[in-house]
């Protein structure tokens, strides 16, 4: 289930094992027209807001659009997601085309969850 709020998160915490922070919150709570506009920062706020609510379950950060364009940026940018929030991994969108940065954060022990996603 995706959570954007502390509310929500704590209804749900009781009957999921997994709650994603999504990026879609721009569109569902900002009225953006795409996920492409959402901002790290705001994503950070929503994903302090869920984990400190979520007690049982895995909590998952979506990383932004951008977020993750190579390696060193996708593990700058997930260390900090981590150390932040306290989410227990990130979700990284792309298939193939981001194995090899997938396989970079894992060896860094960064905790990812794969998506197809729209891509």
């Amino acid at each position: 289930m995706t959570a954007y709020s502390a509310p929500i998160a704590e209804i749900i915490d009781r009957y999921c094992d997994i709650i994603l922070v999504g990026d879609s919150l721009g569109m569902v709570l900002y009225g953006m027209k795409t996920t492409r506009d959402v901002k790290f920062e705001t994503m950070l706020l929503h994903a302090k807001a869920v984990r400190n609510s979520a007690k049982r379950s895995l909590v998952v950060f979506d990383m932004p659009y951008k977020t993750y364009s190579n390696k060193n940026i996708a593990y700058k940018n997930a260390k900090k997601v981590l150390k932040l929030t306290k989410c227990d991994a990130v979700k990284l969108e792309g298939g193939k085309k981001i194995n090899k940065i997938i396989k970079f954060l894992t060896k860094k022990r960064i905790p990812v969850m794969g998506h197809i996603g729209l891509l």
